[in-house]
């Protein structure tokens, strides 16, 4: 029942906002449990999605608009988050050294309270975020000095990958979802 919960969850989540034309799946929609997609609302920045135990989300995304990668973990059960307001947090993946700073709270979908970290895209701190998050097996988060969340992650280095692949395909395309635009079509069928 858990899995069908989550999984509901998860599939009204990747539609965002107003209507499912501002959320695109990638071709590889679905890497080992995350959803990968294109969000038309942040600049055609590409994230993944997965639903885990205790009916906590994490979505992990680039934000071409704001000029950053995002971690964003949401709960159901997090009534009093409230959006816009800030909220200490510290996000750890595996081992590694805790990332801290002002977490956003964020309503996501008019429905699901969460809390968002945001990574600058200048210099090095975004690419070691993303390659953390990657490399580890999963993710401790503190709100206060009290953890919140402790989720085990699977294939999540894949789901990076695909990720990536489906940036630079929205960097290379600029703006457009539609990779065969300005290339030749092949005068006979393959």
């Amino acid at each position: 029942m858990l899995k069908i919960a989550s999984g509901a969850l998860c599939a009204i989540l990747t539609v965002t906002g107003a209507s499912a034309q501002e959320t695109v799946p990638w071709a590889s929609s679905n890497v080992g449990g995350w959803n990968v997609a294109v969000d038309r609302t942040i600049g055609d920045s590409c994230f993944i999605l997965a639903a885990f135990e205790n009916d906590f989300v994490v979505r992990f995304q680039f934000n071409n608009r704001a000029q950053n990668v995002q971690f964003i973990i949401g709960n159901l059960k997090w009534g009093s988050v409230e959006d816009g307001e800030a909220y200490d947090m510290e996000v750890a993946f595996g081992a590694e050294e805790p990332w801290s700073g002002d977490g956003m709270g964020y309503l996501w979908n008019d429905i699901l309270p969460s809390l968002v970290l945001s990574v600058p895209v200048e210099g090095e701190r975004a690419s070691a975020f993303l390659h953390e998050f990657a490399q580890m097996n999963g993710v401790k988060v503190r709100h206060d000095g009290v953890e919140v969340a402790n989720l085990a992650f699977q294939n999540n280095s894949q789901a990076v990958a695909e990720m990536l692949a489906c940036q630079e395909m929205m960097m290379a395309n600029a703006g457009s979802l539609d990779p065969f635009e300005g290339s030749e079509v092949p005068a006979e069928p393959l």
